[in-house]
């Protein structure tokens, strides 16, 4: 079937290859985006209690099937030509307040999906945002730049098995992502890992969070090192995910 060609433009698709993450704004429309929010508060409201971080908010009967908007599809076909319908669409990811006083980068989690193997599938992957996300908001983190360095490492060394063996591989050649997954007392943590950031054989590294409005789409690279970060607002965190496979 044909879309929309609505890919990357030049300076998304620069963004993209620089960093492996880029937000691209109102792919979905408001009245979808309400639906969907909807849905996520329903399953929400259907639970006793309620933990900071919930867990297995599997989609039903097609309530989230508004994510692959036409202007989604078309960004599937430029990424990947041609792609396998996933059996249902729209993972929730939701954060309340974690209990954090104060918002600082994290240590723990730090990790990547998929072990790195370059050639072997074509994948992409992509969040919708459903809520407002903002600093401190508990969107996820990520390693700007990270990707490039896991691709580098796997066409010098060889195919990486696990996302523990990618994390170490990359901490042998920086030791910059071991002080990442580390504490020092005292050690101004955003200055050091998102203001600061660091260059690691010739890539630019820095920590981000993953930040925006409902409707717009952050398509992020399978290579990525991410983490889950804190949430010390009062509004949650509400995103969906979605991998989709290419076809070979």
């Amino acid at each position: 079937m044909e879309h929309p060609r609505t890919g990357l433009t030049a300076d998304q698709a620069e963004t993209y290859a620089r960093d492996g993450v880029v937000r691209l704004s109102g792919l979905i429309s408001a009245s979808d985006i309400e639906r969907m929010r909807d849905a996520v508060w329903r399953k929400l409201h259907a639970r006793p209690g309620r933990a900071a971080r919930p867990s297995k908010l599997t989609a039903r009967d097609g309530e989230f099937d508004a994510m692959a908007s036409p202007a989604i599809r078309g960004l599937l076909d430029d990424l990947l030509s041609e792609w396998a319908e996933p059996t249902r669409w729209g993972l929730p990811l939701v954060a309340f307040h974690t209990g954090e006083a104060v918002w600082d980068v994290p240590h723990e989690n730090w990790h990547i999906d998929l072990g790195g193997l370059p050639g072997e599938y074509a994948l992409a992957r992509f969040f919708v945002i459903l809520e407002p996300s903002r600093p401190g908001g508990g969107g996820t983190g990520y390693v700007a730049g990270s990707h490039r360095l896991f691709a580098a490492i796997v066409e010098r060394e060889g195919r990486l098995r696990s996302s523990a063996e990618a994390r170490r591989r990359l901490i042998e050649r920086a030791p910059w992502f071991g002080e990442l997954s580390s504490t020092r007392p005292g050690e101004d943590r955003i200055q050091r890992f998102m203001q600061e950031g660091a260059e690691i054989d010739g890539v630019r590294v820095r920590v981000c969070e993953m930040l925006g409005d409902p409707g717009d789409v952050i398509v992020m690279h399978p290579l990525m090192l991410h983490a889950p970060m804190p949430n010390v607002l009062p509004t949650p965190r509400m995103m969906l995910t979605q991998f989709v496979y290419g076809r070979r």
